[in-house]
């Protein structure tokens, strides 16, 4: 499955690492270019009780224009518009929309954006 996972904080790490481990094919897009850098160079790191891992993928800082089967929004409420509309260009007509944002008012704004028929929410 391509998946783009949009933030790549501390969720965003974690969903696309275990995405990957999982066999998915996964593009980070994050607005930090040293982290951007970093995971192309190294991979993506990922620390935690069940063990270290390093997993390789790639991490653009703006989001190509190439749809993938599931955008995973993992990014602080205050950003959630700003981030649905950066990955427009990710989203074709058969794309799933996740975001995984605490507070009320994310799906809303996230479905403003890309439409409540693909919208999920976790």
């Amino acid at each position: 499955m391509k998946i783009a996972v949009v933030g790549c904080g501390a969720m965003g790490s974690v969903y696309a690492s275990v995405l990957a481990q999982a066999g998915n094919e996964v593009l980070v897009v994050d607005r930090w270019q040293a982290h951007v850098d970093a995971i192309n160079r190294h991979g993506l790191r990922l620390e935690g009780p069940t063990g270290d891992r390093t997993v390789p993928m790639r991490a653009v800082l703006v989001a190509p224009q190439e749809p993938v089967e599931l955008v995973i929004l993992a990014v602080k409420a205050a950003d959630v518009a700003h981030a649905a509309t950066s990955a427009l260009p990710l989203i074709g007509p058969d794309t799933a929309v996740l975001t995984i944002q605490n507070g009320i008012g994310s799906a809303d704004t996230v479905s403003a954006v890309v439409g409540a028929d693909r919208l999920m929410v976790g």
